[in-house]
């Protein structure tokens, strides 16, 4: 099939100001717009963002799911999650039926205390890599979040005592927070992960998970950042560092709340559909199909427009 590419239908992308950058899937807000149809898929302004919109990821996921807080957001749940991680586990090593060691994380006896200390705040796109994250204790970030999250790190460790690096992280379009983590190595550039959602992200570094809790933007909002236009923490893009003062702050915050939910609760959903993206992967392997002599299938070219449309994000906005 002969394609000109002149005759290829114009992709409209605005860039929204208030828009967020996520790391570990995903870019920036984007909205698609045709000639008379304005279908915007993107964040709102305000509080609006964190109590109506989904992730984009969601309203492409078969199983109908928002992907921003996971099945857990449309049950009540009758337990906190301090209960949950005592009473979900195994009577033996205190295991998860995902095989998530529950024992190690919200201790009471986490430090929230330092006389020096880093923070940044972690947006991702999806909970699929947040779970991928606690799974395999890992992140990894945009090229641009990479090298100045790596460059704290580096700079924490030529600092005299203990000098923790500490990464908040939240999911897009959530309206909360979702945990606490420590960098506990440096960015490795030259070694990817297979795990997250999409093929994208160079490099990864090693991370402690600390706190796994929900914890509602309505906690932090007060909290405004002077070396963010005195925004609030809750409106920080991927990699916005927070200064000391109001880094503890948040840790105590984290550690005090008394969580109904917290991502564990969808741990087993999470897993299943890791296996499911696997398999999915697995039979997307075969070589490129070649229809006629220099041209490609018509699949393949699909996938490989996807492969476009999702490449799309801000390292800098």
């Amino acid at each position: 099939m002969d394609m000109d590419i002149h005759q290829l239908p114009l992709l409209d992308i605005t860039l929204h100001g208030g828009s967020y950058q996520s790391s570990g899937f995903g870019g920036g807000s984007i909205s698609y717009a045709g000639a008379n149809d304005r279908t915007r898929v993107g964040f709102d302004k305000g509080r609006r963002r964190e109590r109506d919109q989904v992730s984009i990821y969601s309203s492409n996921d078969p199983l109908g799911f928002d992907r921003s807080r996971g099945p857990r957001a449309s049950k009540l749940k009758g337990k906190n999650t301090t209960e949950q991680l005592s009473s979900s586990g195994k009577s033996e090593g205190n295991s998860a039926s995902s095989g998530v060691q529950l024992d190690l994380y919200n201790m009471p006896d986490f430090v929230t205390d330092y006389e020096n200390a880093k923070f940044f705040i972690i947006k991702s796109f999806s909970e699929d890599n947040v779970h991928k994250s606690i799974k395999y204790s890992i992140w990894a970030s945009t090229p641009h979040g990479n090298k100045k999250i790596d460059a704290a790190y580096r700079e924490a460790k030529e600092k005299e005592g203990n000098c923790p690096v500490f990464l908040l992280f939240s999911v897009n379009a959530s309206g909360q927070f979702c945990g606490v983590a420590e960098m506990v190595g440096p960015v490795d550039f030259e070694k990817d992960a297979d795990y997250w959602q999409q093929d994208r992200w160079n490099g990864q570094f090693p991370v402690q998970w600390h706190i796994i809790k929900d914890v509602p933007n309505s906690r932090f909002r007060h909290m405004l950042l002077e070396n963010n236009d005195n925004k609030p923490v809750t409106h920080s893009r991927d990699s916005q560092e927070v200064k000391l003062e109001q880094g503890i702050e948040m840790l105590k915050i984290f550690k005090d709340y008394d969580a109904p939910t917290s991502i564990i609760d969808d741990f087993e959903f999470y897993d299943q559909s890791e296996r499911a993206s696997k398999e999915r992967k697995a039979k997307q392997q075969p070589s490129l199909k070649v229809d006629g002599p220099g041209l490609l299938a018509d699949d393949t070219i699909n996938q490989m427009s996807d492969s476009f449309v999702q490449s799309l994000q801000l390292d800098d906005v």
